[in-house]
């Protein structure tokens, strides 16, 4: 099918010219028209490969220095008949519709096949429920076809959690923008967590602009609960520790429920995302760093759970501890939860 999309202004006249007089010469469209042979050439040249026109040609004419004076004969002399909408459709488009629909009922017949396995699947795992809620399904392109299976059947809302590090890069971040702008379009509800330190992201501040724009939601916080990916509240995507190419799969309505309630309590106190620190969101990561680092949590995992590297978080430790006064890490933990007691002990 080479035809283009659109039909141009001077084809368009043409065609209502041979419809308006039926069979012509050409001469008399372009004398209509008052088109030169080479407007005519172009004009009739649509309507052919557009399959709305048929032509008895005239004389043929072949290149050479008097190729103009040859082409405004061939093309004058010829007849010119108008072809309905109807007809032309089903010249230009109905193979390549027939071969689609050969395709999609391949695909039917495929996918029938394996839906009549479904019975014997289940029978074999009747009380195993608990067992089949959960499953860990990898290497990485199997979990990208489960993920895009539950896209395409996604019809309200979907919400995720994407950690630093998890913000994919490359063709499948376009891919992952792409079925996230699919999915906005179809009209399904689109929420994404970032942490704070995301705002730092050329990629995560293409993707909140793009998404924002059509429609999506992205916002920010100190500390995130981990990756996250639930379709309509049926399905979660989970990742496995150790193992990036692998997710966990997760179906059982009550769990899935739970997960979707965690996702919309962080939601509810987490920040619009913007390209750089407001004074909430930094006060925010502070005060993350200051329960990590009372818990006694080292510099890896401060850094890991928000989202941070490992140079930068140091940095912001010994800010912390400076302020303090804290000569060691034990010191300022020990000074930080004396604080947090004093305080819960003067609010009660």
């Amino acid at each position: 099918m080479n035809a283009s999309m659109d039909l141009g202004e001077t084809a368009r006249r043409a065609y209502a010219h041979l419809l308006a007089e039926g069979a012509t010469t050409l001469e008399s469209v372009g004398t209509a028209l008052g088109l030169s042979a080479r407007q005519l050439e172009e004009a009739v040249g649509e309507l052919l490969d557009h399959r709305l026109a048929t032509r008895e040609p005239g004389p043929s004419w072949e290149p050479g220095p008097d190729r103009e004076p040859q082409i405004a004969r061939a093309w004058t002399s010829g007849t010119l008949r108008a072809v309905s909408p109807s007809t032309a459709a089903a010249e230009l488009i109905g193979p390549e519709e027939g071969r689609l629909r050969r395709r999609l009922d391949t695909l039917a017949r495929a996918r029938a096949r394996l839906e009549a396995l479904r019975p014997l699947y289940e029978q074999a795992n009747v009380g195993r429920r608990a067992a089949d809620a959960v499953e860990v399904v990898g290497p990485r392109e199997r979990v990208d076809l489960l993920v895009a299976h539950a896209a395409a059947l996604c019809a309200e809302e979907v919400l995720a959690v994407r950690l630093r590090g998890g913000h994919r890069t490359g063709p499948a971040a376009e891919d992952e923008q792409a079925r996230d702008l699919e999915l906005l379009e179809r009209g399904v509800r689109l929420r994404v967590l970032y942490q704070h330190t995301a705002r730092h992201s050329r990629d995560a501040q293409r993707y909140a602009q793009v998404v924002g724009d059509a429609g999506g939601e992205v916002r920010t916080l100190g500390g995130l609960f981990g990756g996250l990916l639930v379709f309509d509240r049926s399905a979660a995507f989970l990742p496995v520790p150790d193992d990036p190419g692998s997710a966990a799969v997760v179906r059982e309505p009550s769990v899935v429920a739970y997960m979707a309630a965690v996702f919309g309590h962080a939601w509810h106190v987490a920040e619009p995302f913007a390209p750089g620190y407001t004074e909430v969101t930094e006060t925010c990561l502070r005060d993350a760093i200051v329960r990590l680092l009372a818990s006694g949590a080292k510099d890896e995992v401060i850094a890991r759970r928000l989202g941070m590297s490992l140079r930068t978080c140091r940095r912001r430790v010994s800010q912390l501890m400076d302020e303090l006064g804290a000569s060691s890490r034990f010191q300022a933990g020990y000074l930080l939860a004396s604080r947090a007691t004093s305080r819960e002990a003067a609010g009660r």
